[in-house]
């Protein structure tokens, strides 16, 4: 089944991670997507790694952004390789690729429940976390 909005989510690595199907990636949607983050992760420093997707980029979603109190980090152009989640929905796809559901709701259903138990896995960012976080934390301590 294709559908025709996209899958868009935020893997935390130290919270709730959070799935939502915009029916685009408008800047409107994306910010739409923060709310969800903050409310999920109330209390918390959100550090948020994105590509350089126009909606994600703009000065829109920078200020909302800044007042729900998530920092953005933006990852240089051609190097999804960089960021987490990639491996996330890479692991999805194959995972739900054989898998044949009757509707719209059964897909997003099953979307959900993996997405869900693939972010509960750090496994995903360790490489990530040894090669920035680590190091940035190092020079705080």
């Amino acid at each position: 089944m294709k559908l025709d909005e996209p899958a868009v989510g935020c893997y935390t690595l130290n919270g709730e991670s959070v799935l939502t199907f915009p029916e685009d990636q408008s800047k409107e949607n994306i910010c739409a997507l923060l709310e969800q983050v903050r409310e999920q992760n109330p209390g918390t420093r959100i550090l948020l790694v994105l590509d350089n997707f126009s909606s994600h980029i703009c000065e829109h979603t920078r200020k909302r952004a800044h007042q729900l109190g998530i920092d953005l980090v933006f990852l240089p152009v051609g190097s999804p390789h960089l960021n987490p989640i990639e491996q996330v929905w890479k692991v999805l796809k194959r995972t739900a690729s054989p898998i044949v559901v009757a509707s719209e709701s059964a897909f997003r259903t099953l979307a959900r429940r993996l997405f869900d138990t693939l972010t509960d896995r750090l496994g995903f960012a360790k490489s990530w976390i040894d090669q920035f976080l680590s190091p940035y934390l190092q020079k705080l301590s």
